[in-house]
């Protein structure tokens, strides 16, 4: 009798999770209705954008080339006047192999005087890196530092509060390729936010999270927010003036969210994502191929907190094949690519954000 129990429960058990496994991946998702806020062209075709952000003049800086080989990534700058690409010269780079191989995350920050500093985060093959420039005209990169810790371990994104201080995401645990994936296919909450004072790097929050993409802060500076790829969710956490976090709130997104970029004007964020996790997990192992669609929403906020969302571009991945960043700038969207394109969009139309009331 027990036995007979124990395999119905089991069985049970089983269906339950192969039913939420199911869910998680989007198996029943099939088609992608293809939406444009105005008319779209591709800027870039090859190399991807992996991150991209606003630096101020027209111009949004692109990390590029995260899926090619031993030290072939670059930064490139997109000037919106003229919708040119140009790849930024760093001056004073040291003498590495694997220097700027596999960049990554982007964050900026200025000090009082207005002198502008990029971090990029990198991913040689012996370690993770942050490659640290000062930026200068003509599109020109000052080789500052590099910062590496044993924390630094499959970082995916960060942003910068202070020189050389910075909030960062582990997005998983294992660096060797078999283990991570089985790590990421089993929804392992392994993943976690970090924070690196100018010397060396903590956590910041008490638990694991499922594969921690994008981050970024409120222009208040008081809120980071985070999403959380295995989840679907974007998190939002208050921040002490010791820099810990302490979540304050989660919103469910039914997408996996990807880097985040805030409009310093209104609050609103500005998100790639990727709609059906199935494909992204397809990418992910070298498996079947599958088109690779692409997804923005616009998260309207008041308070630091998520009053409206809105679907502004979606694409079945004939135009943009993987979204992973978006940020508006004065009437246009820029859409980052993993490893493919990038893509500017007129936008006709925005519904009011709740701070412009």
């Amino acid at each position: 009798m027990w036995g007979c129990i124990f395999a119905v429960a089991s069985v049970g058990v089983l269906s339950m999770f192969i039913i939420q496994y199911r869910d998680w991946i989007d198996w029943n998702k099939k088609f992608i209705y293809r939406v444009a806020p105005g008319p779209c062209k591709q800027v870039l075709t090859e190399g991807g954008s992996e991150d991209i952000t606003y630096i101020g003049n027209d111009i949004v800086i692109i990390s590029s080339g995260i899926g090619e080989g031993e030290g072939e990534g670059v930064i490139k700058a997109l000037d919106l006047n003229t919708s040119q690409v140009v790849n930024m010269t760093i001056r004073g780079a040291p003498d590495r192999k694997d220097f700027m191989t596999k960049p990554h995350g982007i964050s900026t920050w200025k000090d009082e005087r207005g002198e502008m500093y990029l971090y990029v985060i990198t991913h040689p093959l012996s370690e993770d890196r942050i490659e640290v420039f000062k930026l200068k005209e003509n599109n020109i990169l000052k080789y500052k530092r590099t910062i590496t810790d044993p924390l630094m371990v499959n970082m995916n994104d960060l942003v910068a509060v202070g020189r050389d201080k910075f909030y960062i995401t582990r997005f998983i645990h294992y660096r060797d390729k078999p283990l991570n994936m089985l790590e990421i296919v089993t929804q392992r909450a392994w993943g976690a936010l970090l924070y690196f004072d100018g010397k060396k790097e903590r956590p910041v929050v008490p638990t694991g999270l499922s594969i921690p993409n994008g981050i970024n802060i409120s222009p208040d500076q008081k809120m980071i927010y985070v999403s959380e790829f295995g989840t679907k969710k974007l998190l939002g956490y208050h921040r002490s003036e010791d820099n810990l976090l302490t979540k304050a709130w989660s919103y469910d997104v039914d997408t996996m969210v990807d880097n985040i970029e805030v409009d310093p004007d209104t609050g609103d964020l500005w998100i790639g994502c990727h709609p059906i996790a199935l494909r992204v997990l397809d990418w992910m192992m070298s498996g079947f191929g599958l088109t690779l669609p692409s997804q923005v929403l616009r998260f309207k906020m008041e308070d630091n907190m998520v009053s409206s969302v809105e679907e502004i571009y979606a694409d079945d991945g004939s135009e943009l094949y993987g979204s992973t960043a978006a940020t508006y700038i004065k009437g246009k969207l820029v859409i980052g690519s993993i490893t493919a394109e990038t893509v500017v969009c007129e936008v006709n139309y925005l519904s009011p954000s709740p701070t412009s009331n």
